[in-house]
């Protein structure tokens, strides 16, 4: 079994998909995104819990995760770190060019928040807002779309370096004072000297309704690479990416655009009803959103040169 066909396997057969796919068929076809395996990847993340500090779910995520990217990367780090009296981890994959040892090349970053939300603070329910969301959409779908592109990564390797970071603690804004984009601001302070070309960060994209706009901090910090991504996205008829001005959304690529990095920011907006409500569930994702998604982002990391 090829190394493609062996990651596929591990990702959809072994960690507990055999319900929900058939695994005695080929691996997908290895350079082609598939929507319906980042939907595979939302399930599993749903299916262990909320990603919330002190849940078993947490653990068994980031298991999850560097059992499908160690492997296969090039380089893969775990990142932990202490900030407002809480731990997190940052995750760290890198995939390097064929025949290179990662020195002196081009690089791009894309980034995806690994955590859920500890309370759905948003939901009409009383009960339900003092309980955790699943996170299927806000965390799971970022998630899913890295692992994926990972697996063309491994088979296909791109001609720049590519660095998939999953950041913690992102969804813990505006709990008892806490900022949000806690584990993104640690990762630019402990990381001084990490300088991609350019970065995306991928955070709620699999919704049955996706709109993502041009959003206003990434239109500010980062305009042509925002122009590049939707000018591909256009090419691509990705109806998902709507040529208009989004707003200013806090997200994980603001510490990026604070450190004069080119990053934008891919989110829907305005935000779904789902959000931070008991109903960010699967039911409400679509693996042709996620197609969309993860198309254009491969378009942008295999012709960068």
């Amino acid at each position: 079994m090829n190394k493609a066909a062996q990651w596929i396997t591990i990702a959809l057969c072994s960690l507990g998909f055999a319900g929900n796919v058939h695994c005695t068929e080929e691996p997908t076809q290895a350079g082609v995104f598939s929507g319906e395996n980042a939907l595979q990847h939302i399930s599993q993340q749903v299916n262990y819990g909320p990603r919330i500090i002190d849940h078993p779910a947490k653990q068994q995520t980031l298991n999850y995760i560097q059992r499908l990217l160690q492997p296969s990367a090039d380089k893969f780090v775990l990142q932990p770190f202490q900030r407002y009296g809480l731990s997190g981890t940052n995750i760290w994959a890198s995939f390097y060019p064929a025949n290179s040892t990662g020195a002196a090349q081009k690089r791009i970053m894309l980034g995806a928040h690994w955590d859920t939300r500890p309370i759905a603070d948003r939901d009409s329910n009383p009960v339900n807002s003092k309980l955790p969301i699943s996170g299927a959409n806000d965390g799971g779908s970022g998630v899913a779309v890295l692992l994926e592109i990972a697996r063309l990564l491994s088979a296909n390797p791109a001609p720049i370096i590519v660095d998939l970071v999953f950041f913690d603690l992102e969804d813990m804004g505006d709990i008892d004072k806490l900022p949000f984009s806690i584990g993104a601001s640690e990762f630019v302070a402990n990381n001084r000297f990490y300088r991609p070309d350019a970065g995306v960060i991928v955070d709620m994209v699999c919704d049955k309704d996706l709109t993502i706009p041009r959003e206003a901090y990434s239109r500010k910090g980062a305009p042509k690479l925002q122009d590049k991504i939707w000018r591909i996205a256009a090419e691509q008829k990705a109806e998902v990416f709507a040529d208009l001005d989004g707003a200013f959304v806090n997200d994980d690529h603001l510490p990026f655009l604070q450190a004069g990095l080119k990053v934008v920011d891919l989110i829907h907006s305005p935000f779904p009803e789902s959000w931070h409500t008991s109903n960010d569930s699967i039911e409400r994702c679509s693996p042709k959103s996620l197609q969309q998604v993860g198309n254009v982002l491969v378009e942008l990391i295999y012709t960068e040169t």
